[in-house]
């Protein structure tokens, strides 16, 4: 009996294939702490942890999401050799000439991410077939497209596994209408139960998803809501509402999963919904803001955010295009960078040189930096590198949009293809360094 039934057991492994072999590394224990002088740290299995990380959405040249063009990037295997085409089988184009030369070996961007010291990605949404979604990802043909079947598991475990990377998870919360169910023409509605209830559900599915994964750093509710009247939702004009049901999402995702916490991404809006946080986001645990002020401005906004609510600050999203007068420009965005870089590491409790630091904060815990690629598409012509037709509000200098990358396409002949920018260079050498250091 006991060679049967070993016999049955090596069977059964053997026909469920290789891959069920494999056993998914422990979770991480993440927290938020204060340490002795009432600074905030992120704390990962005990230790310190200080996000140094980008913002990852790779896409293809040509591909766009207005059109219902653009894929899952955790699924382009386009060669068809069984090989995630962005994570594994990106090159370098290390003269710049736009083709791949004898000496500019694959090597994918999982590899130059982790060369580069990043610790961290932020991904803004993920897909998800879990049975209780319905058909909130169906109706639209875009988030049908990118968001309407199963997340590619095994590629975040070895990107943290060998690479040594873990991933913020995002979810829109019904920005650009994505997970509420709402149509394009209406806009997600907080007021609606409806829109709440879809919400609620596909946040529920990302938590049951991954919770026990050890890739997990913390999840990320939201992307700007709170003032993107251009993504279809109407948090603006509810603040309280939006705040409340931040928070009810929050103490949910607590109950689901008491090992990772939980932080809402706002963009800048004069503080009016921090404030209504303050008031009603008691399970929240971090606050997120996306915010593209230069280094004097940014020391200014890490005051006024702790003033009005002390939590642990995380920098979602910075950056700064990489293009001028005369076109292309390396050192416009690297200055920038640089300078973000400085005011944020000032303001961390691990900064040994509290002489240097930002005067009266302490409270952030890192940065993904707005944007690791170049994205073609986000201008409405997604077949070219444009320079772009919008401004900032209030200004009149225009967003560049598509030039945000520390990577570019380079001329677009080979979506594959990665030139390195300044920033990128800079970024490795403070990254790679064992302190905090600018």
């Amino acid at each position: 009996m006991r060679i049967t039934g070993l016999f049955l057991i090596t069977l059964a492994l053997f026909l469920s294939g290789p891959f069920n072999l494999i056993v998914a590394a422990a979770p991480s224990i993440v927290a938020v702490e204060t340490d002795a002088n009432g600074n905030w740290q992120l704390i990962v299995d005990q230790k310190p942890y200080f996000i140094k990380g980008v913002i990852f959405s790779p896409v293809k040249i040509g591909e766009d999401p207005k059109q219902a063009t653009m894929r899952d990037w955790m699924f382009y295997d386009d060669d068809n050799d069984g090989k995630n085409d962005i994570a594994y089988q990106t090159w370098i184009d290390l003269n710049k000439d736009g083709r791949r030369d004898p000496d500019e070996k694959i090597v994918g961007d999982f590899q130059l991410l982790k060369e580069m010291g990043v610790n961290t990605i932020r991904l803004y949404h993920l897909a998800s077939d879990h049975a209780s979604l319905g058909d909130v990802y169906k109706k639209d043909p875009g988030t049908k497209k990118q968001y309407d079947h199963a997340v590619n598991k095994s590629l975040l475990r070895e990107l943290n596994d060998t690479y040594g990377i873990k991933v913020i998870l995002g979810h829109f919360l019904g920005s650009w209408t994505i997970g509420s169910g709402a149509t394009w023409n209406e806009g997600t509605d907080y007021n609606n139960s409806l829109h709440r209830e879809n919400i609620k559900k596909s946040v529920k599915a990302m938590v049951l998803d991954h919770k026990d994964e050890s890739y997990v750093l913390f999840w990320a509710l939201g992307n700007e809501n709170n003032m993107a009247d251009w993504s279809k939702c109407n948090a603006k004009q509810y603040p309280a509402v939006y705040a409340k049901f931040v928070n009810e999402l929050a103490r949910m995702v607590h109950e689901l999963d008491p090992h990772h916490p939980v932080a809402v991404i706002d963009g800048e809006d004069g503080y009016a919904t921090l404030k209504q946080y303050a008031r009603h986001g008691q399970d929240i645990d971090i606050i997120g803001y996306n915010t593209y002020r230069g280094e004097v401005g940014l020391q200014f906004l890490l005051k006024d955010v702790r003033s009005i609510w002390d939590k642990p600050l995380y920098i979602s999203e910075i950056g700064k295009y990489a293009y001028g007068k005369n076109g292309e420009d390396e050192d416009l965005q690297f200055q920038f960078i640089k300078g973000s870089w400085r005011t944020i590491v000032r303001a961390n409790a691990q900064y040994s040189n509290p002489d240097l630091a930002v005067h009266g904060t302490g409270q952030v815990i890192g940065v993904t930096f707005f944007d690791w690629l170049d994205r073609w598409y986000m201008d409405g012509t997604p077949a070219e590198h444009s320079a772009g037709t919008r401004t900032w509000p209030g200004s009149q200098q225009f967003i560049h949009e598509e030039w945000f990358g520390v990577m570019s396409m380079g001329d677009g002949s080979d979506s594959l293809m990665r030139q390195r920018r300044k920033s990128y260079d800079y970024l490795k050498r403070v990254w790679t360094h064992s302190d905090l250091i600018f």
